[in-house]
């Protein structure tokens, strides 16, 4: 039977490879620590995975703030890229680098598709769980 982390991974690779326009995705602890991701380990993988994080804390403080109630994405438009940052729960975010030419409408339902699928496997009763191999 796979690991938790193995069907998380294979979750993650699957979509990045069906979406051509998804150059990267990240699955990312509170703290904005790489849990899995599509990137081998290095600069840009990190810069995501910090960049993720702290925009995971922003989105909990402007519902606090602002009285906005649940957020389910922020979404980033650059000239080159575009950058989902979808909260999951309170320990877990996904966070995706884009093509600027991608629909957000598509990449956001491949998205909430994926966190609907990985969801279930994030859920434990030991956090630390999820993520042995």
């Amino acid at each position: 039977m796979a690991s938790k982390a193995e069907i998380l991974k294979d979750a993650l690779f699957s979509l990045s490879v069906r979406v051509k326009e998804i150059r990267a995705l990240s699955l990312l602890d509170a703290q904005g620590l790489p849990l899995i991701s599509t990137l081998g380990a290095g600069g840009l993988d990190e810069a995501l995975a910090a960049f993720g994080g702290n925009i995971s804390r922003q989105v909990e403080r402007a519902q606090k703030d602002f009285q906005m109630g649940p957020m389910y994405q922020v979404h980033l438009v650059g000239r080159d890229r575009q950058l989902f940052v979808i909260p999951i729960h309170a320990d877990a975010s996904l966070a995706a680098l884009v093509d600027a030419s991608a629909t957000p409408a598509t990449i956001t339902m491949h998205l909430l598709a994926l966190v609907r699928d990985v969801l279930p496997h994030l859920e434990t009763e030991e956090p630390s769980a999820a993520w042995s191999d």
